[in-house]
């Protein structure tokens, strides 16, 4: 088993600076460990977490409802992948923009998979179609979809309220 007593456990509080709000991170270490090197760690972590929230946001993780494992698994799969491939591009853009020292870069920063994905979406797909007789099927299709769920959500209601 793991022996508790042989190393040392530390709790590390943070209180935001603008938020006031507080972290608290339980540090538990085989022998002794300055509090730099704690903090050092812990700051990592943060940057772990901010990465698994950035994905989330990219590529939607945190959306979407489970309704088969496969699919759920899928679906996961390749958007981590494609959030490793946003990731990496801008990390390597990064690393290059800090080789080349352009001084024409030097007022930006750096760029993000956020902003990357945003330049995919405006170079790589077609704009979106906007004239009217599109305008006007979307409407309809949408209206046509909205009137299906009604009716099967009132049938649905129905069953339910006659069978016990």
């Amino acid at each position: 088993g793991h022996d508790r007593d042989a190393g040392t456990s530390v709790l590390l509080v943070r209180r935001h600076r603008y938020t006031r709000t507080v972290s608290y991170y339980r540090c538990f270490a085989p022998g002794p460990v300055t509090l730099a090197r704690l903090v050092s760690l812990v700051c990592r972590r943060w940057r772990v977490e901010d990465d698994l929230q950035d994905a989330k946001e990219v590529c939607h993780l945190d959306k979407g409802q489970v309704t088969c494992w496969n699919s759920w698994h899928r679906s996961r799969v390749t958007a981590l992948v494609a959030y490793a491939y946003l990731a990496t591009a801008a990390a390597l853009e990064r690393t290059a923009q800090t080789s080349r020292n352009d001084p024409s870069e030097a007022d930006l920063v750096p760029l993000s998979s956020h902003e990357l994905l945003r330049l995919l979406r405006a170079l790589v797909l077609p704009p979106p179609q906007r004239d009217r007789d599109h305008l006007l099927w979307w409407s309809t299709w949408r209206r046509r979809h909205q009137h299906r769920a009604r009716l099967c959500h009132r049938r649905w209601h129905t069953y339910a309220d006659t069978t016990p």
